[in-house]
């Protein structure tokens, strides 16, 4: 990582296979998972085929600049938090990103574009819309009816396919 390079999709999956396990029937948010074609294959077999993958857009330049500046307010936080390992890392990304997405579309999975560019509380605020809509609808009984709520379930009752973000 310190390298700028993808750390190896065997390792990312032991990682994931770990905490999921503690999670079963959980939607799950994996950021910047999957990276490469094989990440993505191991993906499938972790936890079948993404309900939605999530594709956060930002300018080369901005992430630049981003990474520059954590590095300056964070300083020593982060090793990889300079330009060399910076521009290894974008070009890393460019590397995969293409073959990626088209296996995403191909597998069917629906990309969700969104805008990255502007201040971290407007992505956030994107994230958190998304999150919103993505709640499990919980069924009230009233009487002999039940009508849709949209509230959250409760965390004991939620079961619902993985999500995917790259980008």
């Amino acid at each position: 990582m310190a390298k700028g390079e993808l750390v190896s999709s065997a390792v990312i999956v032991t990682l994931m296979r770990r905490v999921m396990r503690n999670h079963p029937g959980k939607r799950v948010l994996l950021d910047g998972f999957p990276r490469s074609l094989q990440n993505a294959y191991d993906l499938i077999d972790l936890c079948g085929v993404p309900e939605l993958a999530l594709h956060l857009n930002c300018e080369d330049t901005i992430l630049m600049e981003r990474i520059i500046t954590r590095a300056q307010s964070e300083k020593g936080t982060r090793d990889d938090d300079n330009i060399q390992t910076a521009l290894q890392r974008l070009r890393t990304f460019h590397k995969y990103h293409n073959s990626t997405m088209e296996w995403l579309r191909e597998q069917h999975v629906p990309v969700v574009n969104l805008d990255c560019s502007g201040s971290p509380s407007s992505v956030w605020e994107q994230l958190s819309a998304i999150g919103r809509l993505m709640r499990p609808v919980t069924r009230i009984a009233s009487g002999s009816k039940t009508q849709d709520t949209g509230a959250k379930e409760d965390e004991s009752d939620g079961a619902a396919a993985p999500s995917a973000a790259s980008g």
